[in-house]
């Protein structure tokens, strides 16, 4: 679990995490308050799995393309985990 910006306890799971997003906040499991994310790491956390996916829509090989398209879905979800930082809502 992830710790609370507010209380400092662990109050978001690791699926909470990777879908939230800054229109969507998450319910802190400990003290109730909202967590949230911003536009900005939101969006630097998905460039690079991005930029997998849209490169892997060029190649004429399905097995490649689906597979680095999966790829880019991972490493969305994995940098999303790692490098975005709660804000209280």
């Amino acid at each position: 679990m992830y710790e609370c910006p507010h209380c400092e306890k662990p109050g978001v799971t690791v699926l909470r995490k990777a879908l939230l997003s800054p229109g969507m906040p998450a319910t802190c499991k400990s003290c109730g308050q909202l967590i949230g994310v911003t536009y900005g790491s939101w969006i630097k956390a998905a460039m690079p799995g991005a930029f997998v996916m849209i490169g892997a829509a060029f190649l004429k090989s399905e097995i490649w393309m689906y597979g680095l398209s999966l790829v880019g879905f991972a490493l969305m979800i994995w940098f999303h985990l790692l490098f975005v930082p709660f804000v209280k809502e």
